[in-house]
This record gives C-alpha cells, structure tokens and sequence, in this order.
C-alpha cells in the first residue's frame, strides 16, 4: 500500500475541495485494520486451543493422579458411595467444561467465517464502487471539447496548458477506478479528468507547466506500486513541446511506432 501521507504526495499542488474522496491515508486505515481484526481473531483462536488443551490435559491428570487412587485403590473396604458420587461427578465438571471449551472453538470458528464473508462483501462492494468511479467519468468526446477550450484560452493569455495519460492496459476498470480517485485528489480547482479509453484516463491541467505535469506522473506512478514501466503514463504541454492543438492530442494519443489508445 501508500507509504507516505497523502499530504506529503500533494506537497505544493493544493487539493480540489471536493468532500468524500478517499486518500491514500485513509485506504491505508482501513487495509490495516481490517488486517489487525484478522491477526486478533487469529490469535484469539489460538489462545482458545492452548486454553482447552491445558486445561483438558491437567484435570485428566489431576483426575488419573489423584482422585482415582484415592477413590478405588487406597482405601481400606474400596470406596463408598459418597466418593464414588464425587468421583463421578468430577468426570461430568470435566466432561462439560471439555463442551463448553468446544463450543467456544465452534463460536470462534463461525465469528471468523462471517467476518471473511463480511469482508469479501466490502471487498465486492469497494471493486463495484472503483468501476462505477471509473464508468462515471466524462468520456473522449467531452475529454477532447474541453481540451480545445483551454488550448484557446491558453494561447489568448499567453499562459502554459498541459495534459497527462494514464494508461494500465489489462488491468481491471476497479483499478482504474482507484486510480481515478486518487487523481480526483491530487488535481486542483479548474483541472479535470476524463476516461478516455477502456484502459486509460487523461487529465487537463490549465496553467501548469512540463515539469510540474511530470511530477504529478510521477506522484500517480508511486502511488500504484506496480513495476516500473508498467503503466502507460504520458505528458505533454503547451507551449514547451506542442504548438498547436493538433500536436497536443496527437502527442497523448500515441508514441511513434505504437498503437493509438484512443
């Protein structure tokens, strides 16, 4: 997962106030304490065996050492009713504490498979929300009419203008999803993000130059934990490597000698 706070990831970008998008901080939360709730029921589950096997072992001793001895053997005319009494009563205490220790282990047994089939629902639930984060975004068509605003308004301020892909061909729209949302966070007010493909997502960024676009690639490339060169991730901007909008898109679209991802 994240090793670092969102905060320190987002150092000098300054966050969208959009309220309810999870950050990295809090999926590391989470993930750790739906692992501590595995490793306490685990070791419960533990402490319970040693418990029964300890307890089993030393009043089945105590039982064969000591009362058994005393109640048949040792006594001059063999035991009487009242010893037998207890004796046999001491072997039911045993026998029901042997039940009451296994229908603990039971109890313990079926808590830890509703908790697995709570969690695989979360887990579900969480995969269905990351695709419909990601299902949700503007499409290409939007993806294309906002960039040519921009590059119009960029070229009448006189200001700079750059767009970043991310792409993980064969990966699962959950995934882009959670990546989605993580971009959510990280861009500021005035910056979007849109689906562009099934595989991939691109960003607008009004106003921002090279540089500070690939640092933000950079930031999402740290951010996934996969192997470098993994993800397609592409940066361009106006005016340092493109001059008109045609290069701008034709520059995300495709490197030389790859197919188009959109």
């Amino acid at each position: 997962m994240v090793s670092t706070d969102l905060e320190k990831l987002s150092t000098g970008w300054g966050r969208s106030d959009r309220p309810g998008h999870p950050d990295a901080a809090q999926m590391k939360t989470v993930d750790s304490i739906n692992r501590m709730d595995w490793e306490r029921v685990e070791r419960l589950d533990w402490h319970l065996w040693i418990l029964a096997i300890l307890l089993i072992f030393v009043l089945g001793i105590s039982l064969l050492s000591f009362m058994f001895p005393g109640t048949f053997w040792t006594q001059a005319n063999f035991a009487d009713a009242t010893t037998q009494r207890a004796f046999f009563g001491f072997c039911v205490l045993l026998a029901l504490v042997l039940v009451y220790l296994l229908q603990r282990q039971s109890a313990v047994r079926r808590l830890k498979r509703q908790l697995y089939e709570a969690q695989a629902a979360v887990f579900a639930a969480e995969q269905a929300a990351s695709s419909q984060t990601f299902l949700a975004l503007p499409g290409l068509a939007q993806f294309r009419d906002v960039l040519a605003m921009e590059y119009r308004r960029a070229t009448t301020a006189h200001t700079p203008l750059a767009a970043a892909l991310f792409a993980a061909p064969g990966t699962s729209q959950a995934v882009l999803g959670n990546m989605a949302r993580f971009l959510r966070c990280l861009l500021r007010r005035g910056e979007s993000l849109y689906r562009i493909s099934d595989s991939a997502v691109a960003a607008i960024l009004p106003g921002m130059r090279l540089n500070d676009a690939a640092s933000l690639v950079g930031q999402v490339e740290s951010f996934s934990g996969r192997p470098k060169g993994e993800l397609d991730l592409r940066v361009t901007s106006y005016p340092e490597e493109c001059e008109s909008l045609g290069q701008l898109e034709e520059r995300l679209r495709a490197r030389q000698g790859e197919e188009p991802l959109f």
